[in-house]
């Protein structure tokens, strides 16, 4: 092993249990709790259940608003690209997940959450090839390829619940 590759090895690591990265991946976490929460309930829930529309609105309105997040973590890495991979492309691209997000909220259940689902595996997939292309950090795309999963799955399930 060289020198170089050693080194490169040493700064992933670090990079992976640095304190910025730990409270990255607990405020991940955190921000998938309520995708389970509120999935879990909705598939568990009878259909008259007087909290049921409040449970899909709940579910819905914090999907529209992380995927507008997500949506702002690609305008931030379009912003702190340097060189080459400045690209105005990179802004334009920002933009459809708030769009989705709001357009997801008023179409009607279940197809909403379907619409969100794929929405968060095509923007957790751009995050994944970004990272692989290191415009954005590995530790984070390693993160966003769980989170999303998870995201997804919960969607999924919410769509099965409403279906």
């Amino acid at each position: 092993m060289t020198n170089h590759a050693a080194e490169e090895m040493k700064d992933q690591a670090a990079e992976a249990d640095g304190p910025f990265q730990a409270a990255g991946r607990v405020a991940g976490w955190l921000g998938l709790t309520p995708f389970i929460v509120l999935s879990l309930w909705l598939y568990g829930i009878a259909p008259d259940h007087p909290w049921r529309s409040g449970t899909i609105l709940l579910l819905l309105v914090y999907s529209a608003v992380v995927l507008s997040f997500l949506g702002g973590v690609r305008w931030g890495a379009g912003l702190t690209a340097e060189g080459a991979d400045k690209r105005p492309g990179e802004l334009w691209l920002a933009l459809p997940p708030a769009f989705i997000g709001w357009i997801a909220v008023v179409v009607p259940v279940p197809l909403s959450f379907a619409i969100l689902a794929v929405a968060f595996a095509a923007l957790g997939a751009w995050d994944a090839l970004a990272t692989h292309r290191n415009k954005l950090p590995e530790w984070y795309g390693r993160l966003r390829i769980i989170l999303t999963v998870g995201a997804v799955a919960m969607l999924l399930l919410a769509f099965a619940s409403t279906s």
